[in-house]
């Protein structure tokens, strides 16, 4: 009992231990793009959100719906965001999209690929430099950073400084596009990474280089006015910010999501079920009730058996043992062969064409029984070449 208290005192003191480190020690950077408003990480958006949030007059609404889904809410002539690694529009959501900027809203959509009915209805096609051959893959000589710059006249002529694999992708194939493209920016290669398309009463601001609206860059005083100036073709109207091409669904659908979204009420919870598993495995086996083994009843027939017969043998009845061996052999024949003993011949032929036996042995036997059942005491031998016949004859 002593060794298992140890045991339990130095688990709970590695745990407790290493709850302490993990909430102690510094977090590690988290660089997954996660392109949302309320993520601090390098490439979260929460500096892009407050910025847009000043320019917008306090308009802008986040959210993690689809365009399909905000449709009602979208009026004419409001601005539509997106920021996702990929953007993949189903039909419905790609019909609402070209309705609402043909109406008079403005749509920036930025994405290293466009996919889906979205795609296929403006052409668009993007490409990776590296994968064109413009920039060589890491240890052959790469280009570390890209320099983008804007190509329209009233803005400042100078290059913004990236990385190259943070800004990799660009539009080709422009002359497929069935409206009327603008370039607004470019990259060191000269390739469009940022278009102005016509549509209806609105336009869409399509770009390649998510990556360049995130914290990581918004913060550098290099790149925050490439961002800025980018994001100045739409309009200061109320803005829908939609993070559900990147992020999908975030709101967890466990009923603990509340608990579990709050760091410390997590640790609280996993420390509950983290002790109650210790309580059963220790204190419940502990206190278990010790299951009395119960001994089967013990089959004393052959005992009763015994007994009865060396009362009969000590009494020298041998009439009596020999009257209850005839019973029983009678009581057999009846069951097994439905015949009644009735001391005539014809009981005895058919006894012994059923059971097989020969018939001088089965007339034999019965006559020792006849003689037995005429005697008032009987002779020891007579009983025993009884229990020999009965022994022999097969039923």
């Amino acid at each position: 009992m002593k060794r298992k208290k140890n045991y339990i005192l130095i688990l709970t003191i590695v745990i407790i231990a290493f709850v302490f480190i993990q909430m102690v020690a510094p977090k590690p950077i988290n660089w997954t793009p996660t392109f949302y408003s309320k993520d601090k990480n390098p490439f979260g958006a929460f500096v892009t959100n407050e910025v847009l949030q000043s320019f917008f007059d306090n308009t802008l609404i986040n959210n993690n719906l689809t365009l399909y889904e905000l449709k009602d809410s979208i009026k004419a002539g409001d601005n539509i965001m997106s920021i996702s690694n990929g953007l993949d529009l189903d039909k419905e959501s790609t019909t609402v999209l070209l309705q609402k900027v043909s109406e008079g809203s403005h749509a920036f959509l930025s994405a290293h690929y466009f996919s889906g009915s979205f795609r296929d209805t403006l052409k668009l096609s993007t490409i990776d430099v590296y994968f064109d051959g413009l920039a060589k893959p890491a240890g052959m000589g790469t280009q570390d950073t890209t320099d983008l710059k804007f190509l329209i006249s009233y803005f400042e002529k100078r290059g913004y400084y990236y990385r190259t694999e943070n800004t990799s992708y660009f539009f080709t194939n422009l002359d497929s596009l069935n409206a009327n493209a603008f370039i607004i920016s470019t990259n060191a290669w000269n390739k469009p990474v940022t278009l102005r398309i016509p549509w209806g009463k609105g336009y869409f601001i399509l770009n390649t280089t998510p990556l360049a609206f995130t914290n990581n860059y918004f913060l550098s005083a290099n790149n925050d006015d490439y961002a800025a100036k980018t994001l100045s073709f739409l309009p200061s109207r109320k803005t829908w910010w939609t993070a559900y091409y990147q992020l999908g669904r975030m709101e967890s659908q466990s009923p603990l999501r509340y608990i579990l979204s709050k760091e410390s009420l997590q640790w609280a919870y996993y420390l509950t079920v983290i002790g109650l598993i210790l309580f059963v495995l220790f204190e419940a086996k502990r206190r278990q009730r010790i299951i009395p083994i119960i001994p089967a009843l013990a089959n004393t027939s052959l005992e009763f058996i015994s007994t009865i017969g060396n009362m009969y043998l000590q009494a020298n009845d041998h009439k009596a043992i020999a009257q209850r061996k005839i019973s029983y052999f009678l009581d057999q024949v009846k069951v097994k062969y439905f015949l009644i003993y009735d001391y005539s011949d014809a009981f005895v032929e058919q006894l012994s064409k059923k059971s097989g036996n020969n018939l001088s042995q089965s007339q034999q036997l019965f006559a020792l029984i006849k003689v037995i059942q005429n005697t008032k005491t009987l002779p020891q031998h007579l009983l025993l070449e009884l229990s020999q016949q009965i022994e022999n004859f097969k039923l």
